[in-house]
């Protein structure tokens, strides 16, 4: 199963676990026999904040989610120079790919990006993606 996260819609913290419809995510199995399941925890999220885990980590070991605002570089074959960037992660049916907010850097993939870090996230750090918000 694939990992997720959303906010939750009570306190609006953020939790990581197994997407069960739309807006609900839980935790690991913890009980199981033929008539029922438990799992560790149970929570309503808000589905627009819900996002997928990319299965890569920035230079720090932190996880990339769907969603997440990353800076990093890229080589630009025309002026062939290192340009830095600053996108988030989004969902394409061909894979994971970075957006400015518009459109796509070069079609690269976000593993063409050198030295990717996660800044923050467009539901709690859009200013970043406006050049606002210190990075």
């Amino acid at each position: 199963m694939r990992q997720y996260r959303g906010r939750r819609k009570d306190n609006g913290e953020w939790v990581y676990g197994y997407l069960i419809g739309k807006d609900v995510i839980v935790g690991d199995i913890v009980e199981f026999c033929e008539e029922y399941f438990n799992c560790e925890y149970w929570w309503k999220v808000d589905p627009e904040t819900v996002g997928q885990y990319t299965g890569l980590k920035d230079k720090n070991g932190q996880e990339i989610y769907e969603g997440d605002i990353v800076l990093g570089y890229y080589y630009d074959t025309f002026s062939k120079k290192e340009i830095e960037i600053i996108s988030y992660v989004r969902w394409d049916e061909s894979g994971y790919w970075t957006f400015d907010g518009e459109r796509r850097f070069c079609g690269g993939y976000l593993t063409d990006v050198k030295d990717i870090r996660v800044a923050g996230n467009i539901h709690d750090n859009a200013k970043l993606l406006k050049g606002d918000g210190n990075a």
